[in-house]
């Protein structure tokens, strides 16, 4: 009788390896798939700053090659520990490619808006070698606005973007 209790022993635990095995392959192939996804194969920065009294002042969001996303403080040239951390989920990512197709398709130059002022608020957007900074008055005016101003403008891809990357790590 000792025999055979020894012989079921071996059969549970190779079923138990084998359960724990597929679950953990799954886990890494949907990680795998995840990471296959997210379009971006640089990190994307948006910063939204306006210029003081104790220099450039604002909020940075970052999201990086794997759509994993920070939002941060920036006061002068220091940016502060992110306050804010999380993933895109696959809707936000088929959105986030669609509107960098649009941006990167109407071009990224480097200056937009008007001639610099004193105090005013930039709106930066860096993607790969890319920089393109939107110059605003003092303020900044209403989003909406300027964004319906700018129409199909450079200005106007690169406000949308700026949006929709504050508005998908909100929380």
């Amino acid at each position: 009788m000792p025999s055979q209790r020894r012989r079921f022993r071996f059969p549970r635990f190779a079923a138990g390896a084998m359960r724990f095995g597929l679950a953990l392959s799954g886990l890494l192939i949907s990680v795998t798939i995840m990471a296959q996804e997210c379009p971006l194969s640089a990190p994307l920065t948006v910063k939204d700053t306006q210029n003081g009294f104790a220099g450039e002042t604002g909020t940075v969001w970052t999201v990086a090659p794997d759509c994993s996303y920070t939002v941060a403080r920036q006061i002068g040239l220091k940016i502060l520990e992110p306050d804010r951390r999380g993933q895109l989920t696959p809707e936000q990512q088929a959105q986030l490619k669609e509107l960098l197709d649009r941006v990167l398709s109407a071009g990224m130059p480097q200056r937009l808006g008007g001639a610099p002022q004193v105090n005013a608020r930039r709106i930066a957007v860096s993607y790969g070698d890319k920089e393109s900074v939107l110059s605003l008055v003092p303020g900044g005016g209403d989003p909406g606005a300027l964004h319906a101003a700018a129409g199909d403008h450079p200005a106007g891809a690169l406000l949308e973007l700026a949006d929709q990357i504050k508005s998908m790590t909100a929380s």
